[in-house]
This record gives C-alpha cells, sequence and structure tokens, in this order.
C-alpha cells in the first residue's frame, strides 16, 4: 500500500498545543498521534486483538511464601550467565 501525504490546515494554536503535550506524553510525534487518532476516529486498527485465556486463572494466587521460595530457589541456576557462550 502505497502512503500519501496532504496538509492539514486550519489548526488552532490551543489544539496544536493539546496535541504537542499528548504527544510528548505518548512518547510519539504529532504527527503520529494525528494518524493514530484518524484512524480510531473512522474506526480503522492495525492492533491485532489478542485472546484472552483463562485456562490457569485457578492456579492464581494458590502459592504460599514457601512455594514461592522453594520455586526461586529452583530457577536461581539460570540468573547466572555463562560468559563462555557469549
Amino acid at each position: 500500500m502505497s502512503m500519501l501525504n496532504f496538509n492539514l490546515r486550519g489548526i488552532s494554536s490551543e489544539v496544536m498545543v493539546i496535541l504537542k503535550q499528548e504527544a510528548e506524553k505518548q512518547d510519539t510525534s504529532v504527527n503520529a498521534l494525528i494518524l493514530k487518532l484518524v484512524e480510531k476516529g473512522i474506526g480503522f486498527s492495525h492492533e491485532v486483538k489478542r485472546p484472552v485465556y483463562h485456562d490457569l486463572d485457578e492456579c492464581a494466587g494458590t502459592w504460599t511464601l514457601k512455594d514461592a521460595n522453594e520455586f526461586e530457589k529452583s530457577i536461581k541456576d539460570f540468573e547466572k550467565i555463562d560468559k563462555d557462550l557469549w
């Protein structure tokens, strides 16, 4: 798909200030923010909706402090960096 460019005229200074503030807050450019807002406004999105799984819900929050400590101890070796491999 080819990318097209156009100029957007007539933006008030107040709106521009808000756009700049929002772009900074989102750590993006004003251009990227405007594209995102236009796409959202027309119902177009590049975002892929990922399914939410609930198959492990019954396990959540079931560990005791002892269980957690044992798990942490059992994976301690994975925190070591083998410098020979790097």
